[in-house]
């Protein structure tokens, strides 16, 4: 593990079980409580900005950007993606960054929620998570159950499998991607930064590494490892999200062990940490105050 001081932010390069390089960044103090965070499909670390900058400075907040995604190594074959690669990529960064005997709390969005879920039997994650927070999640049924593209039937199931195995080059950011995006993604009352903020993590993405990603979400199945996540959790939906709508929530929250609370948010769409970090910083904040060693000062 490498590891070079950036003023307020720490950059950490770990390596996963299959020797994949994942860019990790740690803020705040080190003995504070910790937040892990891992993001959604298509974006980095970058898009939980919004909530890191909301939480109580008293927390440490571990970001990594996942395989494929900003700064980490992409994978060359078919191989390097997959649903346990996912839960490898978290556990190798919890055992980096979460030191011996504490916990921490973690959080995911999108792919990061089904990271968490994935890790969810694993022994490194049950040794320490503390505590779980998902968001606009899903665990089963993503295709069948999106409502991004209002076709009927058959049609709407072909056009979401088709955007999530395409491998095009998006090109550069236009008028046209913007708004696709933000009706793909976004609530009608989308901050036009988190419009700004999507659109440019999403054109950055490679896109191979896209569209294998989006293959794996295409067929997700992780129901039973749902089931296997033993910490308390909160799972959090937007009502406006299509790509993953309300019902995901609810079915997840209906398979955990401890489902603290199953919380849906007007007016936002998929990207809650950019739509609603206020929202998600208050329920970190609360998962770390009641579940780690120590709290943060409310501010």
């Amino acid at each position: 593990m490498a590891i070079r001081h950036l003023g307020a932010a720490r950059e950490i390069t770990v390596r996963s079980a299959d020797r994949t390089r994942l860019h990790v960044e740690v803020r705040g103090p080190e003995d504070g409580p910790t937040v892990v965070l891992a993001h959604c499909w298509a974006t980095s670390l970058a898009s939980w900005g919004p909530v890191v900058r909301a939480l109580d400075p008293s927390l440490r907040v571990v970001l990594y950007d996942q395989r494929g995604h900003g700064r980490s190594q992409t994978p060359i074959t078919r191989a390097g993606y997959g649903t346990d690669k996912l839960a490898d990529d978290l556990c190798a960064v919890l055992e980096a960054t979460v030191p011996g005997g504490r916990r921490a709390v973690v959080a995911g969005h999108s792919i990061g929620g089904m990271t968490v879920m994935a890790a969810g039997p694993r022994r490194a994650f049950a040794d320490r998570a503390a505590a779980v927070l998902l968001t606009n999640t899903g665990c089963t049924q993503l295709v069948a159950r999106s409502t991004a593209f209002p076709l009927p039937g058959v049609l709407g199931r072909l056009g979401g499998q088709v955007f999530l195995r395409a491998t095009l080059p998006m090109g550069p950011a236009n008028p046209v991607s913007a708004a696709a995006l933000r009706r793909l993604v976004l609530g009608r009352s989308s901050d036009p930064r988190a419009r700004r903020l999507t659109t440019r993590m999403v054109h950055a993405c490679e896109p191979v590494a896209r569209g294998r990603w989006g293959a794996v979400l295409a067929s997700l199945e992780l129901e039973d490892a749902a089931r296997r996540i033993t910490a308390p959790t909160v799972v959090v939906a937007g009502a406006e999200d299509r790509f993953t709508p309300p019902w995901h929530a609810h079915h997840i929250g209906s398979l955990l062990a401890r489902c603290e609370e199953v919380r849906e948010v007007p007016g936002i769409g998929h990207m809650g940490p950019l739509e609603a970090p206020g929202v998600l910083a208050e329920l970190l904040e609360k998962l770390a105050a009641d579940h780690l060693e120590a709290s943060p000062e409310h501010t």
